[in-house]
C-alpha cells in the first residue's frame, strides 16, 4: 500500500490496484494515538467479499452521542429597591394671629413615603430652633430620639424662639396659643397624614409653662386640641397667679364630674436652687388635688440640670408612647 499513500487519491487507476479482493484498507496514524478507520466497498458485480463478515467484526460500534440539556443561567439579580428612610421639610407659617412668621422643620419617618401607616401621631415642639443642648437644636435633638426608636410619629419643630417673652406669657400667650389651634394644626393635617386624636404638645421652661397653659386655656374653652401636654421644667411661677387663674377656671368648666381626657407629663431636675423644682412640684399637687376624671398625670424627677431635663424627658416620653 505505500504507492497508494504516496501518490494519494486522486488518480482512480490507484484505487483499483492498490484493494485487494475488491476492498479499501486505509490507516492513519494521529499525534493522539493509532486510530484504525475500515471501511468496505464493492466494485463490480457489488457483492459482498468472501471475507465480509471478518470485516466487519473489525469494525467498532460507535455509540449514539448524548447530548445533556444545558442549564438557562440564573436571571441577573434585579437591582434591590432602595431603602426607605426619614426626611425632613423645611416650610413656615404666617400667623395672622401674632403677625409673625415662624419656620417650621417637619421629621417625617421612614415608613411615611411608603403609605404603611394611615394617621400618624404628631408632636409639636416650641422653641424648635432653640439650642439648649448644643450641639443639636431642640428639634434635632428630638429627631435623633425618634430616629433610634424607629417611632412612628411626626415630629413639627416650631421656631421663633426669639419671641418667647411674646409668645409663652400672658398676655401674648393667647394669641399664641390661637396660632397654634386656628392655623398651625390645620396647616399641618391638610398636608400630611396625620392622627388628629393624638397631637402632642411640649415645651421646655417657658415654653414648658406654655404648655400647661395651652391646657388650661382649651379644658377652660371645653374643647382640647391637643391629647397630650409635655411640660418639661415649666416655669410655672413666672406667672403664678394667671397660671392659677386659669387652672380654677379649668375645674369650673370639668369639675370632679365631667371626664377630662387629656394627659399632662411634668418634668423637672433635682436641684431646688437652680431647677424648677419647687414650682412644678406645686402645680402637680394643685391639679392633683381636683380629681379630674380621666385625667392622667405623671410627675418625674430627673438628675440633670435645667435644660438637661429636655432631652432625658423627651427620650422617656418617647419609649413610653412609641415602644
Amino acid at each position: 500500500m505505500a504507492p497508494f499513500f504516496r501518490r494519494g487519491l486522486r488518480d482512480p487507476h490507484n484505487l483499483k490496484a492498490a484493494m485487494p479482493n475488491g476492498r479499501l484498507v486505509c490507516r492513519f496514524l494521529s499525534t493522539a494515538g493509532w486510530v484504525v478507520l475500515l471501511a468496505a466497498a464493492a466494485f463490480e458485480g457489488g457483492g459482498a467479499g468472501p471475507d465480509s463478515g471478518s470485516l466487519a467484526a473489525l469494525v467498532p460500534v460507535v455509540p449514539a452521542m448524548s447530548v445533556v440539556p444545558v442549564a438557562p443561567a440564573d436571571p441577573a439579580p434585579s437591582a434591590a429597591a432602595p431603602k426607605a428612610t426619614s426626611r425632613v421639610v423645611a416650610s413656615s407659617i404666617t400667623s395672622a394671629r401674632t403677625g409673625a412668621t415662624y419656620p417650621l422643620e417637619i421629621y417625617l419617618p421612614a415608613s411615611y413615603d411608603g403609605g404603611s401607616v394611615a394617621a400618624y401621631p404628631v408632636i409639636y415642639a416650641m422653641d424648635g430652633d432653640a439650642v439648649f443642648n448644643a450641639p443639636g437644636t431642640r428639634f434635632e435633638n428630638f429627631e435623633r430620639i425618634l430616629e433610634k426608636r424607629h417611632a412612628q410619629a411626626i415630629l413639627v419643630g416650631i421656631g421663633g424662639t426669639a419671641r418667647r417673652e411674646q409668645d409663652y406669657l400672658l398676655p401674648g400667650a393667647r394669641a399664641y396659643h390661637d396660632f397654634l389651634v386656628q392655623e398651625l394644626v390645620p396647616f399641618i393635617e391638610a398636608r400630611y397624614r396625620a392622627d388628629a386624636h393624638k397631637r402632642l404638645l411640649t415645651g421646655l421652661s417657658w415654653s414648658g409653662s406654655m404648655t400647661g397653659l395651652a391646657l388650661f386655656m382649651e379644658a377652660a374653652s371645653g374643647t382640647l386640641t391637643f391629647s397630650h401636654f409635655l411640660a418639661f421644667e415649666a416655669s410655672f411661677d413666672s406667672q403664678e397667679a394667671e397660671n392659677n387663674a386659669l387652672e380654677q377656671r379649668m375645674f369650673d368648666a370639668w369639675g370632679r364630674n365631667k371626664p377630662l381626657p387629656a394627659t399632662l407629663v411634668l418634668t423637672r431636675c433635682d436641684s431646688p436652687r437652680d431647677c424648677n423644682f419647687g414650682n412644678v412640684n406645686d402645680m402637680y399637687k394643685r391639679l392633683r388635688s381636683r380629681g379630674y376624671p380621666q385625667f392622667v398625670m405623671t410627675e418625674t424627677t430627673y438628675i440633670q440640670t435645667h435644660s438637661g431635663t429636655d432631652v432625658a424627658s423627651f427620650a422617656d416620653v418617647a419609649a413610653k408612647l412609641f415602644p
